[in-house]
């Protein structure tokens, strides 16, 4: 999820539960909340650094645990030099007991909504890490989803317009200012969330019915798209094939699988299998959701590259990794890297 959604989120977190905290706690918070998005940065060290780091070791619930710990003491820290709660309508918290329990709980509850929020999504988080480094994607919410965010930003805006509106005609409050709004906003994004949750399972359900060109379905994945709740991006597995389909829930009756693009798989070899076997490969596939492979015979051996076909179907190629083997013709391993795929673009 981006930045700016789990800023918000955490924000609205602060205001719906913790109203009277002070804006030490709303800080806190909102920093809690967006920790977890430093994994982000490793794009710009390379396509190893991203695979290595996101959705890796800062999005687990240890790492929530720890980034919560570590507002938690900062906030304290800069609470005993002196650090202004600020007083509005909203009256802080006086008793310094339910402050300390407030600067506690709200940055911890902010940085577990960051993980539940990744594991919504595609891009897949190692959530038990550093004792399981198996990935959970539950594939409902793109990376940047609209609807989460408007309704984010109404739930925090309109009530801010109304309190302005009435201080302009003298009207008072006791009322925590924006709690309400907060409440209700995280509540539609809970509800929508459901809501995607049982659509993607609906047309998983659908493919997995359904046989592809003769073969039956092994498995399939649905992927979101950013602004329709109907439309998922379809990628079934059968026997020999891939198969690539669009997903409309308003029209199952109409579905014809027959229709989705094939993507055959290469014939079992022990050249596929020496790759598969390197531990490029090995980091690759742990981190992929429908893996496909192409074996390729050179001048000089073999290439195989390992692709993920989540990226296609996201239209996310632009953050597209790929991972490349080449091997000579005895099959031995002469290089295994991962890369960005528009890098693989311009070396064939």
């Amino acid at each position: 999820m981006d930045l700016l959604t789990h800023g918000l989120a955490s924000f609205a977190v602060a205001r719906g539960f913790f109203p009277r905290a002070g804006k030490l706690v709303l800080v806190g918070t909102v920093l809690a909340g967006c920790l977890g998005n430093l994994d982000e940065l490793s794009t710009y060290f390379g396509a190893p650094a991203a695979l290595a780091w996101q959705g890796t070791y800062l999005q687990s619930l240890v790492a929530a645990l720890g980034i919560a710990l570590v507002v938690f003491v900062v906030a304290v820290g800069t609470s005993l030099g002196g650090f202004s709660s600020g007083r509005s309508n909203n009256q802080p918290i006086e008793n310094p007991r339910a402050r300390i329990s407030a600067l506690i709980v709200a940055p911890l509850f902010a940085a577990f909504l960051h993980v539940a929020m990744s594991v919504c999504q595609s891009n897949g988080v190692m959530l038990f890490w550093p004792f399981n480094a198996k990935r959970f994607a539950m594939d409902w919410l793109p990376s940047l989803d609209p609807w989460i965010l408007t309704i984010l930003i109404l739930a925090i805006a309109v009530p801010e317009l109304l309190y302005l509106v009435s201080s302009e005609i003298g009207a008072k409050s006791k009322k925590p200012r924006g709690r309400t709004g907060a409440l209700i906003g995280l509540a539609l994004v809970a509800v929508y969330i459901g809501a995607r949750a049982t659509l993607h399972s609906n047309a998983v359900a659908l493919m997995e019915s359904r046989t592809f060109h003769g073969e039956p379905a092994r498995r399939a994945l649905a992927f979101p798209e950013a602004l329709s709740l109907i439309t998922w991006h379809g990628i079934a597995e059968t026997e020999s094939a891939l198969d690539q389909i669009d997903v409309n829930l308003a029209a199952t009756a109409s579905f014809d699988p027959d229709t989705s693009v094939r993507l055959f798989k290469p014939e079992p070899s022990a050249t596929l299998d020496a790759a598969r076997n390197t531990r490029v490969a090995k980091r690759f596939l742990a981190a992929t959701q429908m893996p496909r492979a192409n074996v390729e015979k050179t001048d000089v051996g073999f290439v195989v590259i390992l692709r993920d076909l989540r990226y296609a179907a996201l239209g996310d190629t632009r953050h597209e990794i790929v991972a490349l083997i080449e091997l000579d013709p005895a099959n031995h391993v002469t290089s295994a890297e991962v890369m960005w795929a528009r890098e693989l673009r311009r070396l064939f």
